[in-house]
C-alpha cells in the first residue's frame, strides 16, 4: 500500500485536488485532521516557491538584453503616464512658534443653537433639574458620548451616583462602592469623565482623584475632562464659572476656574495625606486599577492590596463630619485580583458591590450555535465569516430565543458569541467577570452534592450524623506564625455512615489564627464531635503543632487520637484522588451552612474553584478536606507476598 509520504505532486492543482478528496472522507468526523492540513499546506508552499523561482529563471535566461531594455522602458512610460508631478521649491524652515497647531473643534454647539429660543428662566430650570439627576446632565451636555441607548449597567450608575452623591446622611462619611463591569461597556466615559464634570459643575466636590493602573491612563481620563471644559459650548454657556484655566493646568493635575482640584495618579501612588488647602480628597475614582501583569504577580498583588489599598488608600479620610466617596469600577482579571476581593463582603464588609455580566442568559438552541461555529471556523472557506453571518440571519429568531444581554445596542449577542468562540477564557474574564477557566477546574460547584442536614425529608441523614456508632474524623491544615495576619488554617470535620458509606462534611473552620489558637480550637471540636482519628500535616516545622496537641490532650485528660501525616503528593493529585466520590455524591456538604456560615462558604469556594496550577490564592480547605478523606478512604489492609524459603541444603 502506498503511504501518504510516497505521493509526488507535480503542481499546485494536484495538491488541492487530493486535499479536497480526503476532506470528503473526513466530513463526518469534523473535517480534515490538523496533521493532514499541515501536510498539505507545507506541500502547497513548497510547490508555489518552486514555480516562482522557475519563472524567475526562465525570464532571466530566455529574454535578450534588447527585450529587457524594452520591457523596463514600457514600465517607466506607464508610470509617468499615470502619475502627475510638479517641481516644488523647498520650504523655508520657520520657528516652532509659527508651526500650525491643532485646534479642538467645539462640542455640543448644535444643542446650544437649538436652545436659542429658550428663556433664561427655562434654562435655569433645566440646569436645576440636572443637578439632581446625573442622567439628565449626561444626555443634555454629553450627547457625543452617548451614541447608544443606555444599558442596565449605565442606568444603575446614574441612579446610584445621583442618589448617593446628593443625599448625605449626617452620620455617613461617604459611600464605598465596587462594581465589576464587562470590558467595552463605556464605563470610563461615565465614571471618569461625566461624573467628575457633574461634581465640578455643581461644586459637589472640592478635591477629586482619578486612579488607573498607569499614570498615563489616568492622564488620558483627565484630558477628557479638560477637553470638555475647554470646548463644550453648552456646558460653558450654562456654567460660565468653568471657563478658562485655573492656577494649575497640567497633564496630571488641574485646578479649575471655580477652584476645584482634580489629580491623576497611577496604581501604587501615595494618596494618604494629600490635601488641597484644608480639604482632603472628597471623591476617589478607581477605574481599571489593575492589569494582567499585576494580577499574575503574587508580590505585586500583595503590595497593591495590603500595603497600598488597605494601609494608604482607605485611610485618606479627613476630620469627623467630612465625606469621602470611593468608587471602584473595573473588570475582574483574576480570582486573587483586588477588585474580586473588594466585592467580597467577607473581605470588605463595609463596601457595597455589584457584578454585571455581558450575557445574562444564553440561548437554548445550542445545536444551531454549534452549526454556526463550524461554519465560522471552517479554515477552507475564505468567506466563512460572511457565510456564518448569513446562517445567523436566516435562523436569527430561533438562535436568539431566550437570550438576555446587558447592552443589546452596544454589545449584541452575536458579537459576544464571536468573542466566546475566539477565546473562551478571555470571554469569561473580560465579558462575564468570571476569570476562572472552567475547563481547568478540578471539581465544579455543580458537581458537588449539597443537602440540608436538618430537615424532615432528610431524616435518615440526621440519624446517621447523630448516631454515636458512626465514626467522626477531623484534620488540620496548619498555618505557622505568631500573628493572626498569617495564612489561613483549616480544621475539617466529617462523619462516615457505616450503613450506607456516605460521608457528611460537618464543618469547616477556616481562619487566620496563631498556633496556640489552632490547638485550642481542635480540642474544642474534639469535645463536640469525639473524633475517632484526627490527622495533622507534619511536614517540616508543622510537626511541632502535632506534638503540642498531644501534650495538651494528655494534660486535659482527653487523650485524643492523633495521626501524623507527611504530605508527599502535590495538592491537585491529592484532591484528584477523592474527586470521584465527591462527584458521585458520596461526599455530602451541608447546604444550610454553605449559606449561613462565612467560613464554610469560603471553604466551598476554594474547593469549587481549585485549579492546582499554582495560580490559586488560598487552598487551605482543599488540603484540609484531602487530609480528612485520606483517613476514611485509606485501605485497611496491606498487600502481603509469600516469601520463598531459603534453601540451606547447599
Amino acid at each position: 500500500m502506498k503511504t501518504q509520504s510516497a505521493i509526488k505532486y507535480t503542481s499546485v492543482e494536484d495538491v488541492r485536488d487530493h486535499r479536497d478528496k480526503l476532506a470528503k472522507t473526513f466530513e463526518d468526523s469534523g473535517g480534515l485532521p490538523d496533521y493532514l492540513s499541515d501536510y498539505f499546506d507545507e506541500k502547497l508552499l513548497k510547490l508555489k516557491t518552486q514555480e516562482f523561482y522557475n519563472e524567475k529563471r526562465r525570464l532571466k535566461f530566455t529574454n535578450t538584453a534588447e527585450e529587457k531594455s524594452e520591457y523596463f522602458e514600457k514600465l517607466t512610460n506607464k508610470f509617468w503616464s499615470e502619475n502627475d508631478f510638479q517641481l516644488i521649491k523647498k520650504k523655508r524652515r520657520i520657528g516652532s512658534h509659527l508651526e500650525p497647531v491643532f485646534v479642538e473643534p467645539p462640542r455640543n454647539n448644535e444643542r446650544a443653537k437649538d436652545e436659542i429660543g429658550l428663556t433664561q428662566e427655562e434654562i435655569k430650570i433645566l440646569i436645576k433639574m440636572c443637578e439632581k439627576d446625573m442622567y439628565l446632565f449626561s444626555i443634555r451636555y454629553f450627547k457625543h458620548y452617548l451614541q447608544c441607548v443606555s444599558s442596565k449597567f449605565h442606568k444603575y450608575l446614574y441612579s446610584y451616583l445621583s442618589e448617593n452623591t446628593n443625599n448625605r446622611k449626617s452620620h455617613s462619611r461617604g459611600f464605598k462602592h465596587a462594581i465589576a463591569a464587562p470590558r467595552g461597556n463605556a464605563k470610563s466615559s461615565i465614571i471618569s469623565a461625566i461624573y467628575p464634570l457633574w461634581c465640578i459643575a455643581y461644586n459637589k466636590k472640592k478635591f477629586i482623584i482619578l486612579v488607573s493602573d498607569t499614570i498615563g491612563q489616568a492622564k488620558d481620563f483627565l484630558a477628557d475632562i479638560t477637553r470638555e471644559i475647554a470646548n463644550n459650548e453648552l456646558l460653558l454657556r450654562d456654567f460660565p464659572h468653568l471657563a478658562g484655566k485655573g492656577a494649575i493646568w497640567r497633564a496630571d493635575e488641574i485646578i479649575t476656574a471655580n477652584d476645584i482640584k482634580v489629580l491623576a495618579l497611577g496604581t501604587g501612588s501615595k494618596i494618604r495625606g494629600r490635601k488641597y488647602g484644608t480639604d482632603r480628597p472628597g471623591l476617589l475614582i478607581f477605574d481599571d486599577v489593575e492589569n494582567s501583569e499585576m494580577v499574575r504577580s503574587e508580590s505585586e498583588r500583595e503590595f497593591i492590596r495590603t500595603k497600598w489599598f488597605n494601609r494608604d488608600v482607605l485611610h485618606v479620610y479627613g476630620a469627623k463630619g467630612t465625606h469621602t466617596d470611593f468608587l471602584f469600577v473595573g473588570t475582574i482579571l483574576g480570582n486573587e485580583s483586588l477588585l474580586n476581593k473588594v466585592i467580597d463582603p467577607a473581605e470588605y464588609p463595609d463596601w457595597k458591590s455589584r457584578v454585571f455580566k455581558a450575557v445574562t442568559t444564553f440561548s437554548n438552541r445550542d445545536d444551531l450555535w454549534d452549526e454556526w461555529e463550524k461554519i465560522y471556523k471552517n479554515r477552507f472557506d475564505e468567506e466563512r465569516i460572511e457565510n456564518a453571518r448569513e446562517f445567523y440571519e436566516n435562523n436569527k429568531e430561533a438562535m436568539l430565543k431566550g437570550t438576555e444581554v446587558l447592552w443589546p445596542e452596544g454589545d449584541p449577542y452575536y458579537d459576544l458569541m464571536v468573542s466566546k468562540i475566539t477565546d473562551l477564557s478571555a470571554f469569561n474574564s473580560e465579558k462575564q467577570n468570571n476569570p476562572l477557566d472552567s475547563s481547568k477546574i478540578l471539581i465544579s460547584l455543580e458537581e458537588m452534592r449539597f443537602e440540608n442536614f436538618n430537615i424532615k425529608e432528610n431524616e435518615w441523614m440526621m440519624k446517621a450524623i447523630k448516631n454515636p456508632r458512626n465514626p467522626r474524623y477531623g484534620a488540620l491544615d496548619p498555618a505557622l506564625g505568631k500573628k493572626t495576619t498569617n495564612d489561613f488554617s483549616c480544621i475539617c470535620s466529617i462523619v462516615r455512615d457505616l450503613k450506607t458509606g456516605y460521608i457528611f462534611v460537618l464543618d469547616f473552620s477556616l481562619k487566620r489564627r496563631i498556633v496556640d489558637k489552632q490547638i485550642e480550637d481542635i480540642i474544642k471540636f474534639h469535645t463536640q464531635y469525639q473524633y475517632s482519628m484526627f490527622a495533622v500535616e507534619t511536614n517540616l516545622f508543622q510537626l511541632v503543632i502535632a506534638d503540642n496537641l498531644r501534650k495538651l490532650s494528655r494534660t486535659t485528660g482527653i487523650y485524643m487520637p492523633i495521626k501524623d501525616v507527611i504530605v508527599k503528593n502535590d495538592k491537585r493529585a491529592r484532591l484528584e484522588k477523592h474527586a470521584p466520590i465527591i462527584r458521585d455524591g458520596t461526599v455530602i456538604f451541608d447546604k444550610l451552612k454553605a449559606k449561613s456560615s462565612l467560613e464554610y462558604d469560603r471553604a466551598i469556594k476554594q474547593i469549587s474553584t481549585f485549579i492546582g496550577d499554582g495560580s490559586d490564592g488560598h487552598d487551605d480547605a482543599v488540603d484540609g478536606l484531602s487530609l480528612v478523606l485520606d483517613l476514611v478512604t485509606t485501605p485497611k489492609f496491606k498487600l502481603r507476598t509469600k516469601q520463598a524459603k531459603k534453601d540451606n541444603s547447599r
